[in-house]
Parts: C-alpha cells; sequence; structure tokens
C-alpha cells in the first residue's frame, strides 16, 4: 500500500532550563500515577539534568482545536486499509 501523508495538528511543548535555556536532549518522557507528564532532559549550558512536571489535565487545556478535516481523511484512509484486508466496513 503506498504511504499517504495525513495532517495532523499540534502544538510544540515548551520546555527551558532554571538558566533560560531550551534542553539540547529530552532524555525521556513519561507518566505518574497521579496523572502527570514527566519531562526528563539534559541541559548544557547547566551541566545538569532536570526533571520537569506538568498535570495532564493543563496539557489538555492547551491542546489546539480538533481538525475535522484530518480527521476525514485518516478516517478514510483507515477505511481503505481495512478494504484491502477484506474487512467490510
Amino acid at each position: 500500500l503506498p504511504v499517504r501523508s495525513i495532517g495532523m495538528g499540534y502544538r510544540a511543548m515548551q520546555f527551558a532550563c532554571c538558566c533560560g535555556e531550551p534542553p539540547d536532549q529530552i532524555l525521556e518522557i513519561g507518566l505518574t500515577s497521579d496523572a502527570k507528564i514527566v519531562v526528563h532532559f539534559w541541559c548544557s549550558k547547566c551541566q545538569r539534568v532536570f526533571y520537569m512536571s506538568r498535570a495532564l489535565d493543563e496539557c489538555r487545556q492547551e491542546c489546539p482545536p480538533a481538525d475535522t478535516r484530518a480527521d476525514l481523511l485518516s478516517a478514510a484512509e483507515d477505511a481503505h486499509f481495512l478494504r484491502s484486508l477484506g474487512i467490510a466496513v
């Protein structure tokens, strides 16, 4: 099957060390048992490892609006794929 690019709207999260520099590399991203996202990164200016956490509810509030056109295209692609496998949709 040909690969088709389907747009997906997202908003980049901005991270910075306490010195104000953006991280050189994000080492890990994880979730906590109390519904927070944790980002583990390295700051080359400070030569330190940092962990930042944020509540998932806060993250949801910053989500961009749904892209209904992309959702419709994605649904059509999914249906095409399922039909190619012999699955009626």
